[in-house]
């Protein structure tokens, strides 16, 4: 049995040879790990299978750590990190958590963005009149005004709700980081292209 993963986000440049992964087994360890831990996102890297855990460790990336080992159930004498067990049943993606207990837990950047990410930055289509443009990141039309002062002037879109058709986000950074690219499409960080609703 496998469970469903969240996207690995990450603060980091991911890189763009990882593939992020949608299902990964329920535990995971290393022999040198003294408990056992619940995968939040994983990746595959070349050949190798790496899990992110609830806690914030990463199993299965370190040939140094010892073999990647993966568990449908555990017996009630091997020790489970609680960190990982309480967040992985707090939202949802476990339901067999401490009997009697109600566990939440919302991890932050899987809901979209209260304000459309690419407000208040350049990241727009001017339309006729260069008082208004399209928003790349979510399609709609707003004002463009001048914002930094002085020293650091700048034209960007008017801060906004994201749109209807905000762009999908990306695997590893989600809609933190929109960018252009180098033919001025929308683009993450990391150089994935991130593409709106049709």
């Amino acid at each position: 049995m496998t469970v469903a993963l969240f996207p690995p986000i990450t603060h980091g440049v991911a890189s763009l040879d990882a593939e992020p992964l949608d299902v990964g087994p329920r535990f995971v360890r290393t022999g040198g790990m003294s408990r056992w831990h619940r995968p939040r996102s994983g990746v595959l890297m070349d050949t190798r299978r790496i899990y992110s855990v609830w806690c914030g460790q990463h199993v299965g990336g370190s040939r140094r750590a010892g073999q990647l080992l993966t568990a449908e159930t555990i017996p009630d004498t091997l020790p489970v990190c609680a960190t990982c067990d309480g967040r992985a049943v707090g939202t949802g993606q476990e339901t067999d958590g401490p009997a009697g207990r109600t566990l939440l837990h919302g991890p932050r950047g899987l809901t979209p963005p209260r304000h459309c990410p690419a407000s208040r930055m350049d990241l727009f289509e001017a339309l006729p009149g260069g008082t208004t443009g399209r928003c790349l990141a979510c399609q709609d039309v707003h004002p463009i005004r001048a914002m930094g002062g002085p020293y650091a002037s700048r034209v960007g879109i008017v801060q906004h709700p994201p749109g209807e058709a905000l762009f999908a986000p990306c695997p590893f950074h989600r809609w933190r980081h929109p960018t252009r690219d180098r033919e001025g499409r929308l683009a993450c960080m990391c150089g994935r292209p991130l593409t709106t609703p049709q």
